[in-house]
């Protein structure tokens, strides 16, 4: 039966495109149950096209050509990835009142800095330089896309950073990004290494984006369109693109989210094991743990929040090598699985059988400015492959350093490795089909083959390699976060081999026992997760539809703004300060914290209904830190006071 809003029921369509597969799902949003769910595979040089395809897949399921929906949700690794590969639109940067320290990288194409800022009582420290802000925009124009103005404790006063904004856009016709509205913390070097993030990211986001409004419009889907937030929460179109760094780990959020929702537990670690990676979270009364000082992504560390995540380069595209003694390793290289790639080269399990060989080389559809020695190899693969790496250079032996190319461009993901994989030995042992079960059973034929070992045996010793991995892995997180660093030696690592099953010595026992439940997600939770139960000694639960966990979690999302305030005593009275306007004189301290608690309040309501919330609650945290000035002082003085308000609702005309 089709779905019917008459018939009570509320549908949303949550998508996410993930390192292997895109997901979609229509979800019930007044009892979170998937009504319909399907799968393509994610295609990365155009994000739009996987996307449109595990749409239309889902859609075709449902059963009407022109869907009643009440919301679209949708969370991307698009703005991690654009960072990690150093895209995005060109960013010039002016920095107020401060010049960045020796070792400082900012991510700026041009960079200039002049007088202006304030000091940490919002107070003016330098007169602005007028002269120097048209001379850097005169400098820029034409070269950047958008400038990032960074002011010193512009979190404390804006109208440094405010200014600059209007001479830009109104003498220069230069959009401005300004750091005091994409985070209220300190440090001027992660605020300004966010606002340049974020100015790069939103022509990226801005053209992703209109491809999925005109994918939704062609299927006559006018339902709202909300983005995933890397701290598990929902904003619109609008918000989102003049914040898309906000969706910075936006993936790994909706699956912790999707475990949430899926398992019915509040309290929970979260694994989902996708195609390119294991990712690990921990749920608190129904809210992932966020990092508290920003999400760091490849050498840049934000001032964004966002789910404090445990990611580890271990998934069903993780290629399965044999190594010397006869032992398997797994990762960290990704493949395309040979179930997989068999069937968009038909000729393959020919080939596997022919050469006794189970990795091969491809060409992928990615567009890159290649060397004429690179584009004759990608040539060469597009006209003859799948290859061997051995076929690759017999055929090329004039090109010297073969093996150096075909790492660098395997780095680049100009061309694509095939071979075997988790993926594979789950299709070989019956337990996962979605693929070419013969080219799977081929590649573990050709493995076993290798290592001196049966097939059956083969497989388990894999499965079990996987199980101890992801164990390691869960161990570690949990260990991290309660004693911090752990250490990188030998003994330590031969520790947690004994603690997680891989080794066993006859002397001493060792075991954990993990006492929160363990949500499953993914694919081959049941093949790889479930286990975790007897090897730590802990609840595994894998929910009905674990496969598109992160698809439910993108649509299934809150709304969620905060907004901090602070309160400085000065000389005679007290004052409140905030980025969203002048220092504010209140007198005593109560007042000033009084008004405080006011202000936060109505700008996080106003932030949360401007990215789509409606229905909002507002949550009050206050903060304070005493101290005494002189001993002679009968009791501690305030010396600061945060007032971080929170407000939460469900996402407007869901």
């Amino acid at each position: 039966m089709t779905p019917d809003q008459s018939a009570g029921t509320i549908c949303g369509l949550g998508i996410d495109t993930g390192g292997t597969y895109t997901d979609a799902a229509i979800v019930d949003l007044r009892t979170n149950g998937v009504l319909f769910k399907a799968k393509a595979r994610t295609t990365h040089h155009d994000l739009s096209i996987g996307l449109g395809e595990a749409i239309d897949n889902v859609l075709e399921k449902y059963g009407q050509k022109s869907p009643v929906l009440s919301l679209v949700g949708v969370s991307t690794t698009l703005a991690t990835n654009s960072i990690l590969e150093g895209k995005g639109g060109r960013v010039g940067l002016i920095g107020l009142g401060w010049k960045p320290q020796e070792g400082w990288e900012l991510g700026a194409r041009v960079q200039r800095f002049i007088d202006g800022g304030h000091d940490v009582r919002g107070r003016t420290a330098k007169l602005l330089d007028v002269d120097g802000v048209n001379a850097a925009a005169a400098e820029m124009k034409g070269q950047v896309d958008s400038v990032v103005v960074s002011g010193l404790f512009s979190v404390h006063n804006p109208y440094h950073e405010i200014e600059v904004a209007r001479i830009l856009r109104e003498k220069h016709g230069i959009p401005a990004v300004l750091g005091h509205q994409l985070t209220g913390e300190l440090g001027i070097h992660e605020r300004t290494v966010t606002a340049v993030l974020n100015a790069r990211l939103i022509p990226v986001l801005r053209d992703f984006l209109d491809r999925v409004q005109e994918i939704l419009a062609g299927r006559d889907i006018t339902a709202p369109l909300m983005v995933f937030k890397g701290d598990g929460t929902l904003m619109n179109i609008t918000t989102a693109l003049e914040r898309p760094v906000d969706t910075i780990l936006s993936g790994p959020a909706a699956s912790a989210m999707g475990g949430r929702v899926l398992a019915g537990l509040d309290d929970c670690i979260v694994i989902d094991m996708g195609g390119t990676s294991t990712d690990i979270a921990v749920l608190e009364k129904g809210v992932p743990r966020v990092t508290a000082e920003g999400a760091v992504v490849g050498r840049w560390r934000t001032r964004v929040e966002a789910v404090d995540m445990w990611t580890t380069a271990l998934g069903g595209d993780s290629e399965i090598r044999a190594a010397a003694g006869r032992q398997l390793i797994i990762g960290p290289e990704r493949v395309i699985p040979l179930c997989v790639a068999s069937m968009r080269y038909p000729s393959l399990v020919g080939k596997m059988a022919e050469l006794g060989e189970a990795r091969f080389l491809v060409p992928s559809l990615r567009q890159h400015v290649l060397s004429p020695s690179e584009e004759r190899i990608v040539r060469y693969l597009k006209e003859n492959g799948p290859l061997t790496p051995g076929e690759l250079k017999k055929g090329m032996e004039d090109i010297i350093l073969m093996d150096s190319y075909v790492r660098d461009l395997r780095s680049r993901g100009v061309i694509e490795g095939i071979g075997l994989t988790p993926t594979d030995v789950l299709h070989a042992s019956g337990v996962y089909v979605v693929g070419d079960v013969e080219a799977a059973r081929q590649g573990v034929r050709l493995f076993a083959r290798v290592l001196g070992k049966g097939e059956e045996e083969m497989i388990g010793e894999a499965v079990l390699l996987v199980g101890t991995r992801i164990a390691d892995e869960v161990v570690r997180k949990l260990l991290s976060d309660e004693i911090g660093t752990l250490p990188d030696s030998p003994s330590f690592q031969g520790v947690m081999d004994l603690v997680t099953g891989k080794r066993c010595c006859p002397a001493v026992k060792l075991s954990a026992r993990v006492d929160r439940v363990i949500v499953g997600l993914g694919a081959p939770a049941h093949a790889f997760i479930a286990p975790l139960a007897e090897r730590l000694g802990a609840r595994v639960v894998v929910p009905q539809d674990h496969e598109v966990g992160n698809a439910v979690g993108a649509v299934c999302g809150q709304v969620s703004e905060f907004v901090d305030v602070y309160v400085y005593p000065r000389e005679k009275d007290y004052a409140v300060f905030s980025a969203y306007g002048a220092p504010l004189p209140c007198g005593g301290e109560e007042t000033a914290a009084k008004k405080a608690r006011e202000l936060a309040t109505m700008y996080a309501l106003e932030r949360a209904r401007k990215a789509g919330g409606t229905d909002l609650v507002v949550e009050l945290k206050v903060e304070e830190e005493r101290g005494r000035s002189n001993s002679r002082l009968q009791k501690d003085e305030l010396v600061q006071m945060r007032v971080r308000a929170r407000a939460v609702g469900r996402p407007a005309d869901s």
